[in-house]
């Protein structure tokens, strides 16, 4: 239903005012967005959230792309569900403020991190009762204590993880690069917690994923989509997963945790990317790490 729509619709705009090179560029962006909804197990419009808007334009931010290109990606999907809209593919337009969480000044964007008492008030938003429970706990554990991208946490296996050393091995990250992060204490509670439990996830042949699915299969990425939108009613505020990679980075700048231990974390090739974080941090800390790189390397904090 997704490509037969969007073909119907890029039809439509050939056929209207927009110019021949309005068509291709929509034609250009619409491909990596239909593949990343396929990947997510979209078949409808209408089960497509703004939390799951957001998603898609964090991992466009997270790739590096520059807020031109993301400012057209917004535009872009903006006025498609517009026309979705009008044609009762949707009900509800979920992409009517889309363009609130793409540009922002002329640098690029990074969305207002949570407070850390707001990742606290997550936690605490999280039951603890089922096996389930546990894997959620876990998943979102991943995405903020170890900064994970969505895609590297469910693609995580039982054996990437050394509980003895504290570490989680990152495979194929960005660029296929693999990378070997830290357990901070919340993670690592919530490892022991989820393992002792996960063989009541399994059924069948047990292929070593770390995170399963109610059929024992690898947990699909819309699973922790759907629990963060509920978390972000709760909330009041829009949480998702780069949001929680995205907060535990200006976190630890804010605990003058050396920059470059941060940019092996998130896994940037570029320093410079991860610098625009120092946008998110006080001016005097700003003006410290300008003044001295490299940094001096500080003990993470534990929690």
């Amino acid at each position: 239903m997704l490509y037969e729509d969007m073909e119907t619709y890029i039809a439509h705009c050939a056929t209207t005012r927009w110019s021949p090179a309005m068509v291709r560029t929509t034609t250009y962006r619409m491909q990596p967005f239909l593949r990343w909804l396929t990947e997510r197990g979209f078949v409808r419009w209408a089960d497509i959230s703004s939390h799951d808007l957001d998603a898609f334009m964090g991992d466009l931010l997270d790739k590096g792309l520059v807020r031109g290109t993301r400012r057209n990606y917004a535009w872009v999907i903006r006025e498609l569900f517009a026309w979705l809209a009008r044609r009762g593919r949707v009900l509800v337009d979920p992409a009517l403020d889309l363009h609130e969480v793409i540009v922002e000044g002329d640098e690029p964007l990074l969305p207002a991190p949570l407070s850390e008492d707001e990742v606290a008030r997550i936690f605490d938003l999280l039951p603890s009762r089922t096996a389930t429970d546990l894997r959620n706990r876990l998943h979102i554990e991943l995405l903020y204590g170890c900064a994970l991208r969505l895609s590297e946490s469910v693609d995580l296996d039982v054996s990437d993880l050394d509980l003895r050393e504290r570490t989680v091995l990152v495979r194929g990250g960005k660029g296929d690069k693999d990378r070997c992060v830290p357990m901070m204490r919340g993670v690592l509670a919530a490892t022991k917690d989820y393992l002792a439990v996960r063989r009541l996830l399994v059924q069948g042949p047990d292929h070593g994923a770390l995170l399963l699915g109610r059929h024992g299969e690898r947990l699909h990425k819309k699973i922790i989509a759907n629990l963060l939108g509920r978390i972000s009613k709760l909330l009041g505020k829009r949480v998702h997963p780069h949001l929680l990679r995205h907060s535990l980075a200006v976190h630890l700048l804010r605990n003058n945790v050396d920059i470059r231990v941060i940019q092996e974390i998130l896994g940037h090739a570029n320093l410079d990317t991860t610098k625009t974080y120092l946008r998110l941090v006080p001016g005097h800390l700003r003006e410290d790490y300008d003044k001295a790189m490299p940094p001096i390397a500080v003990e993470m904090p534990r929690g």
